[in-house]
């Protein structure tokens, strides 16, 4: 295959405590070092077991300090993450200038951010000193948009998280987008700042190691916490060589799947591992080729060892003993949602310099793992051609990529797991709303708190399992129940419920756990923490309960930080099903409420008068031609969706971007009123449908007829934007839903009725 054809890497740029650069961490590899003894940077402190006894150690890893600060907010997660991004867009010659030409040009840029912590630091800080400056940057939107000032880039992007998988899940949520040619240049960054938060989590779940790690050894105790960044410039091979820049690698292929067995222990036999990772090296299966080095996610932590070992050995068979493994945090600790990016940037540099990193603390449990060729005595050299990163998370999230070296002397022919939108097999295949499951409180309702309205727990009855739910989150039960209540409008069947794709999203997830676990550790330290609040407190746990409370066994990802985050995963959606990779997925908004964060929203402006509302809704999209084929019914179409983010700071820009998401039907000359699509907004009276008014202004609509502003008194979070959009479809009619988020980015969709054209 041609150099010019395909999906190439024009930059990735890493950051851990072995370097700031993808060549310096490989070298430091290559020498044989570790860096995962002391993280000074993590906020809180083991406290003595009793007075004047000794204080645990804190073992961990960190990337090493360094000037300049770069960006406008001086914390590790925006600080370090401006210098990646920076860094990756010098590697692929995107500087401010090019980017402002290229989309003068009419290039489209776009970011996708993947995360575990996001601002969890900031939250810390808040509850400690009750600063509203560290509260308002708590959210992902807000770390996004600081880590992108400057560049030239829009000011923020989707944060998506699929645990510790979420790198690789970055770059195939990036390849997509290409793939649907809703973008030119795609920015993939994951990320996670030390924290306190995090050390804690998997202190308390007794994950962490007080000896070394020792991947795949028969006495592996456990995994120890890094820190990560990770930034990769996608483009489309032939618009890489138009603009004369050198493409790194090339994506070969992808895999995303589900165990659909555990919130924090993988299945054992390795399944949702080897689906994603059978998927993501197809592409050599005509020239029964195999990868020259595999990345294992590989924590040393018993559990996890084993059932990666039993998912390479279901993808590989009898030829895994030909299949070097390496083990990469062994010498940097887990950087978390940061882990599959760091390790396949310096597998690139591997690449470059034809020289295979060892596991560090290793030698392998023949008797476990009897065909497992992982290097652990040290580097090797060879050619690199192909490798493949492997990346596992809670929640039985399952990530992999395939990517090939640019000096390859043989390329292959990629193996994408959809198809290009453009396609004759999916060209016109719309995509359906089949099943619908809503579950909010009305708003008569009496408030469950001043300010706050909740559903009885009879609306939750008999739709899950009692027993499973009983300890769960509020977030958790409500994702998974309305989830319930979709699949069963829908009619599917038990497996169709679970070759589905889930996607959730929302503006705080869990938020009483999540404050309980933070309190309880800045009040008893370190070493306390209640396990089920931390695995219940991570910002992929609603995917994760929609996986295991269904039976998901496909892509399952959530989306967060934003009141936009319904449109976002109802977008990331729409984009997965059109370019043909799965048939159908659910998808879920979901919100608690808190008396806590209901204040700091208030004091910070971003409130209302108006009460807010725990509640979930849930659709069930298909591809039509997968509707048809199982004789199901539609109940609505989404005919499409927009997602957009300010091009710089400033009220002005906030606008704009929402004006940019208004579909182009509603747009004039309009002959008569009647024949513009009614855009959906928030309530008139809140600040964000204010917001909407000046957008329909700026677009020169006109002022009645276009905007009808949402009737509903409540504020609901990410639910309020698709509760509208189920109201369109329930009545029939073509309706557009547009809403702005505080941080400046705003959504858009349009769904019609089953009768309406699409």
């Amino acid at each position: 295959m041609n150099w010019d054809e395909g999906l190439v890497l024009t930059a990735a740029a890493a950051s851990c405590s072995l370097g700031e650069h993808r060549s310096e961490i490989l070298a430091a590899m290559l020498e044989g070092r570790t860096a995962i003894e002391d993280a000074p940077a993590i906020e809180g402190e083991f406290l003595p077991e009793s007075p004047g006894a000794s204080v645990a150690k804190i073992r961990a890893a960190q990337v090493a300090e360094s000037d300049p600060v770069v960006g406008p907010v001086p914390d590790r997660a925006e600080k370090l993450l401006s210098r990646s991004i920076r860094q990756a867009l010098a590697e692929a010659d995107l500087d401010h200038q090019t980017i402002q030409r290229m989309k003068s040009e009419g290039r489209r840029f776009e970011t996708i951010f993947g995360t575990t912590l996001g601002g969890m630091r900031h939250l810390g800080e808040g509850i400690r000193t009750g600063r509203l400056g560290e509260f308002s940057r708590t959210t992902t939107a807000t770390v996004t948009r600081a880590a992108l000032a400057g560049t030239g880039l829009p000011l923020g992007g989707s944060t998506v998280s699929a645990a510790c998988a979420s790198g690789v899940s970055t770059l195939a949520i990036a390849a997509t987008t290409l793939l649907a040619d809703e973008a030119d240049v795609l920015i993939a960054v994951s990320y996670d700042p030390i924290s306190e938060f995090a050390f804690a989590g998997f202190k308390c779940l007794r994950l962490v190691s007080e000896g070394p790690l020792r991947p795949f050894t028969a006495d592996r105790t456990g995994m120890r916490l890094g820190e990560g960044y990770g930034v990769f410039i996608v483009e489309r091979a032939d618009d890489a060589k138009a603009r004369g820049t050198r493409p790194i690698a090339r994506i070969l292929g992808w895999g995303g799947a589900s165990d659909a067995h555990h919130l924090t222990q993988p299945a054992p036999d390795g399944r949702g591992a080897a689906r994603a990772l059978r998927d993501a090296t197809r592409a050599m299966e005509p020239s029964r080729r195999l990868p020259d080095l595999v990345a294992a996610h590989a924590t040393s932590t018993p559990a996890n060892d084993a059932a990666e070992y039993a998912a390479l050995s279901a993808a590989f068979g009898d030829r895994l003993p030909e299949v070097p493994v390496t083990a990469l945090k062994s010498r940097i600790g887990h950087t978390l949602a940061a882990a599959g990016a760091v390790e396949l940037a310096v597998v690139i540099a591997a690449m470059e310099q034809s020289r295979l990193p060892a596991a560090a603390n290793a030698s392998i449990d023949r008797e476990s793992f009897p065909k497992l060729d992982l290097l652990c005595e040290g580097p090797r050299s060879g050619s690199i051609e192909r490798a493949a990163v492997v990346s596992l998370g809670f929640g039985g999230a399952d990530a992999a990529i395939l990517v090939e070296a640019a000096d390859a002397s043989h390329p292959i022919t990629p193996h994408f797991p959809g198809r290009a939108v453009h396609a004759s097999s999916t060209a016109g295949d719309a995509i359906l709303i089949s099943g619908c499951g809503v579950l909010v409180p009305s708003e008569d309702q009496a408030p469950i708190r001043t300010g706050e309205l909740g559903l009885d727990d009879g609306a939750l009855e008999g739709l899950d399992d009692a027993r499973a739910v009983r300890r769960l989150a509020r977030f958790s039960r409500l994702v998974r129940a309305a989830g319930i209540l979709a699949v069963r409008d829908a009619g599917l069947e038990d497996a169709e419920v679970r070759a589905c794709a889930g996607f959730v999203g929302t503006r705080f997830g869990a938020l009483e756990y999540t404050i309980d676990f933070y309190q309880e550790l800045i009040r008893d330290g370190l070493g306390a923490g209640n396990p089920l609040y931390f695995a219940e407190s991570v910002p992929n746990i609603g995917s994760a309960q929609l996986s295991l409370g269904l039976g998901l066994e496909g892509l399952t990802l959530s989306v967060g930080g934003t009141v936009i985050a319904g449109i976002e995963a109802m977008h990331l959606a729409r984009r997965h099903l059109q370019t043909g990779q799965s048939e159908r997925a659910i998808v879920v908004a979901a919100e608690e409420t808190h008396p806590m964060v209901r204040k700091i929203l208030h004091d910070l402006g971003h409130g209302t008068e108006q009460p807010s509302a725990e509640g979930a809704i849930a659709f069930v999209l298909e591809r039509a031609s997968s509707l048809r084929d199982r004789g199901g019914v539609a109940k609505g179409v989404l005919i499409g969706s927009k997602v957009n983010w300010p091009a710089s700071g400033g009220t002005l820009a906030s606008i704009d971007s929402l004006v940019n998401v208004i579909p182009d039907t509603a747009e004039g000359p309009i002959d008569s009123i009647s024949s513009i699509i009614p855009i959906i907004g928030p309530p008139a009276e809140s600040l964000a449908g204010r917001v909407v008014d000046l957008a329909m202004r700026r677009r020169r609509l006109p002022e009645t007829g276009s905007h009808r502003p949402s009737a509903t008194r409540v504020e609901r979070g990410s639910v309020g934007p698709l509760l509208a959009a189920a109201d369109a479809m329930r009545a029939g009619r073509t309706e557009a839903i547009a809403w702005p988020d505080s941080a400046g980015g705003a959504g858009s969709l349009e769904i019609g009725g089953v009768s309406s054209p699409s």
